[in-house]
């Protein structure tokens, strides 16, 4: 009897990760867009078939939606996090902190290369690109311009930034420069280089303190 339970034991199947096939299934669209990206490529990165794809995260746009939320969490709030903390930390320590933190992710080489989101969002707008994800998209890049948006106003409610900075403006740029970065690491370029053109654009941020 407990012959037969080992031999039982021993032929049934390793149980499917749900998180793990979705962190396999966000690094298939990272690499290759949306649209790039097949069903075939995701089943045969997940291990699974494409019923139990369906079954765990639904079609292929509810599954990118999914790993897109796991992209954000998982990289893009801890970038993010380094903007905001240490609070007391100087505008300018914390700007440098966080391009630091961008070019670790998208210069990783256990990763594919660049920012996933910023990749879908140059994306989005194609023919290969349902109008929801492109929705959602736009929804995400508006959070994350209101959020620095945010961030800004309060360093000039605390004096840290002069009072007429123009917030829109100066979270637009650092936007630009996140999408400028991952582009030019796709293209091959180095942390250190990606460091140097962040130093040059934040050392010229205007009413910032640079000591």
């Amino acid at each position: 009897e407990q012959r037969d339970t080992w031999k039982m034991n021993a032929g049934r199947k390793r149980s499917f990760c749900k998180d793990e096939a979705l962190d396999k299934a966000m690094r298939v669209f990272w690499e290759n867009g949306y649209a790039g990206t097949s069903i075939a490529q995701l089943t045969t990165a997940l291990g699974i078939n494409k019923p139990s794809l369906y079954a765990a995260f639904g079609n292929k746009e509810q599954l990118f939606a999914t790993a897109m939320e796991h992209y954000m969490h998982e990289y893009a709030a801890q970038t993010l996090d380094r903007l905001l903390n240490p609070p007391a930390a100087p505008l300018s320590e914390r700007l440098m902190s966080y391009y630091s933190g961008i070019i670790d992710v998208i210069c990783d080489c256990e990763s594919p290369k660049g920012c996933m989101f910023v990749k879908s969002s140059c994306e989005s707008g194609g023919a290969g690109v349902p109008a929801e994800i492109e929705s959602s998209l736009m929804d995400m890049a508006q959070a994350n311009e209101m959020a620095l948006s945010g961030l800004f106003e309060a360093e000039i409610k605390s004096g840290r930034l002069p009072d007429d900075t123009r917030v829109q403006d100066l979270a637009g740029y650092l936007l630009s420069m996140t999408y400028g970065l991952t582009v030019m690491a796709r293209r091959g370029k180095t942390k250190e280089e990606l460091m140097a053109v962040a130093e040059m654009a934040v050392s010229t941020l205007p009413g910032i303190d640079h000591k």
